[in-house]
């Protein structure tokens, strides 16, 4: 994921946990949010999240989708095990061409990679907003260990620890190229 503006499609976990910890307008580096009916109805449905919380980020595109292709492309895929969102985001990504999927799940990244997609977890998120210049690689850091502390998001901190630790790594390889 270069400095390049993306669309992508966000799964419930990536919008639940970037709100949680105040930084969803990371989200807003994205070129098209593309967010299917199922995911919408998981968070703001639910009042996991207020819907002012991301429509204002003014890139969310809604998507409602045929009940009986989707069932088909479940079918085919074996996608059964997944929540309805989760196999909404994989249809959504075939169905209109977006490689790129926001999702903390692990069973969807292993099915994402099966369909030849990119998932993208909130870590990956908040590293490309710093890669992207978006915030600075304090901020970045700040946003990671909240994840880890204040996020119903489950990642241990050994990983927070070395996403953290590749950050600074790629932050001091910019200063040393830039010299």
């Amino acid at each position: 994921m270069g400095t390049e503006r993306l669309s992508v499609i966000s799964d419930a976990g990536p919008l639940i946990h970037l709100v949680e910890i105040d930084s969803r307008n990371d989200l807003s580096m994205f070129e098209n949010l593309h967010i299917p009916e199922a995911v919408w109805s998981e968070t703001v449905g639910l009042g996991r999240i207020q819907s002012e919380e991301i429509v204002n980020l003014g890139n969310i595109q809604r998507h409602t989708l045929p009940q009986s292709e989707s069932s088909q492309f479940i079918a085919n895929h074996n996608l059964k095990e997944i929540h309805d969102g989760e196999r909404e985001c994989l249809y959504l990504c075939r169905q209109i061409e977006v490689a790129t999927l926001l999702t903390d799940d692990l069973a969807v990244r292993k099915a994402a990679k099966s369909l030849n997609l990119i998932p993208v977890g909130s870590l990956g998120i908040i590293a490309k907003a710093y890669h992207q210049g978006l915030i600075s690689v304090d901020a970045a850091e700040k946003h990671l260990l909240n994840l880890y502390d204040e996020s119903t998001l489950f990642v241990t901190k050994a990983i927070v620890e070395l996403a953290i630790k590749q950050l600074h790594q790629d932050a001091q390889n910019v200063e040393s190229s830039s010299r």
